[in-house]
């Protein structure tokens, strides 16, 4: 731990002197005048350790302290801060200071320092690695979540699954023509349940209306899990004519006339549905355009107890 690397912070009256000596055994120390050349070097090369006065001039050993864990926070970093000198009570008490000191020593007790940047730079240590654990797994997922297709409650496909199928029924419409339909399903009341009773039992409910979904579309129609509470249909028609209200009216109502049985009994639902088509008339239609425009129209579904249909014109 002697070879960590360690700052130390002085102002113009400083009582840091007093622990050269102490100091020398780390090899790997350096020496900062003022804050502001403080904060300069911990941009370049962050420390394990910081030691500051209480004041260092162009400001308080505190507001240092608040500034490097700001630099800390931007770039995932731990830096274990020693406050040496007299400290009033009133601030000790104060939240902000247990946030940004790690701890605090006066100038009589030489003795300790030694031991605290030793204790500061073994806690920095583990808390570094442990944040390169964590960021390490949160990427590992991520990667796992976009290799993953499948939906795990539903067992139908997820959002990627629903943004490929788009995607390739794009593609289809543009060599082939035709038109691609996108509708979204929502329930609307999902939330409520998970709130009046638990996510086992709003999951249940799902599960069910995703069996009923899959029982009213075509074999070849792509239907997914897309988010919370929300269903997508990918389908690819002959003609934008065949992507309107009437057309899908019969799934609308097969999923929001139905009471669905869970554990803790029936539920209504309270269901919205949403469609965006267009052709390749005039280019491929945009993906992300066509999500948006579902997505939006839901609330007006709910409120109106009808389907939202948009047609998406060639320019």
């Amino acid at each position: 731990m002697f070879d960590s690397p360690v700052v130390v912070v002085k102002g113009e009256q400083t009582v840091v002197d007093f622990f050269d000596d102490n100091l020398k055994k780390f090899k790997n120390s350096r020496v900062c005048s003022g804050a502001v050349n403080t904060l300069q070097l911990l941009e370049d090369s962050p420390a394990s350790v910081v030691i500051t006065d209480t004041h260092v001039g162009d400001m308080s050993g505190l507001e240092l302290a608040e500034a490097i864990r700001d630099i800390d926070e931007e770039r995932g970093h731990y830096t274990y801060i020693i406050l040496i000198g007299a400290v009033g009570h009133e601030t000790v008490q104060q939240e902000s200071f247990h946030k940004a000191v790690d701890a605090l020593t006066g100038t009589k007790r030489v003795d300790v320092l030694e031991h605290l940047v030793l204790a500061g730079a073994r806690i920095s240590s583990r808390i570094n690695e442990l944040k390169e654990d964590n960021d390490a797994l949160h990427h590992l997922c991520t990667d796992l979540r976009k290799g993953q297709l499948l939906d795990p409650l539903t067992g139908m496909g997820n959002r990627e699954y629903a943004d490929q199928a788009l995607n390739d029924t794009i593609r289809q419409i543009e060599s082939r023509g035709g038109a691609v339909c996108l509708v979204m399903i929502s329930v609307h009341n999902y939330e409520e349940v998970k709130a009046a009773y638990d996510t086992k039992i709003a999951g249940e409910l799902i599960v069910s209306i995703s069996e009923r979904i899959q029982s009213l579309v075509r074999p070849l129609d792509v239907v997914t899990y897309f988010s919370p509470g929300h269903f997508a249909l990918v389908l690819m028609q002959p003609t934008i004519e065949q992507c309107t209200a009437d057309c899908y009216t019969r799934i609308f109502d097969g999923v929001r006339l139905k009471s669905y049985t869970t554990t803790a009994g029936y539920q209504p639902v309270t269901i919205g549905m949403s469609i965006c088509a267009a052709t390749a008339d005039a280019g491929p239609p945009n993906q992300d355009k066509m999500i948006d425009i579902v997505m939006k129209n839901l609330e007006e579904s709910v409120r109106t107890e009808s389907i939202m249909v948009h047609h998406i014109k060639p320019e």
